[in-house]
């Protein structure tokens, strides 16, 4: 089967020493991302032709890392396509898994069902337990592929206010991932609330000892 095809071909990209260094964006969110493709499609009752092409997008949305961290997408595309015409692959359904990489860009852009159903896997952690763990792997990445280093107090900021932007796609997402994202808010929103007020005594006691 092309999957199987597909799945051999970017678990052998993916694991790469390149991608291996990636705290976040490595094999293990891929895999994530396919199984929760499955995990919406079945939700949904769609059939696996349907899925199929989604799929194959869920394989190859990342492996464009291997090329450079930022607009990584459109080498995720080219890598797809590269090894779907080479399978004799319908154009059309190429360029399904094509629209499929791209609306996973930053802020996400689904034109189609199928490419929400990608979209919504992607980021299917914000609405889970699995978000702390994730998140921290993510600041992680950043810090070591892009020296972007924040104190405690701004990373949770940050994180709220994408939260807060961030929407799910497809029925699913929104009828179980949403409210989950919402917990998560609420659960930064406390953080923050008890790094500020320690901020806050501590302030507040420097003051009284120094007068």
């Amino acid at each position: 089967m092309l999957i199987d095809e597909v799945k051999s071909h970017c678990e052998t990209l993916l694991s790469s020493q390149c991608c291996k260094e990636m705290s976040f964006h490595n094999l293990e969110h891929t895999r994530d991302v396919v199984s929760n493709i499955e995990t919406i499609g079945k939700s949904m009752g769609l059939s696996s032709a349907f899925l199929e092409p989604v799929i194959i997008a869920g394989w190859f949305h990342d492996t464009g890392f291997l090329k450079c961290y930022k607009e990584h997408e459109e080498f995720s595309v080219s890598l797809a396509h590269q090894f779907l015409v080479a399978k004799n692959w319908p154009a059309e359904k190429i360029e399904m898994v094509s629209s499929c990489i791209r609306s996973t860009h930053m802020p996400q852009t689904p034109c189609c069902l199928e490419a929400e159903i990608l979209c919504d896997a992607d980021i299917f952690h914000l609405g889970t337990s699995k978000f702390i763990t994730r998140n921290k792997l993510l600041r992680k990445e950043w810090e070591e592929k892009l020296q972007e280093h924040y104190c405690e107090e701004t990373w949770l900021q940050l994180n709220i206010q994408f939260l807060r932007k961030q929407h799910f796609f497809t029925r699913y997402g929104k009828t179980i991932l949403e409210q989950g994202k919402n917990q998560n808010i609420n659960f930064l929103q406390n953080k923050l609330e008890q790094i500020t007020k320690s901020a806050s005594t501590k302030i507040n006691a420097d003051f009284a000892q120094n007068r």
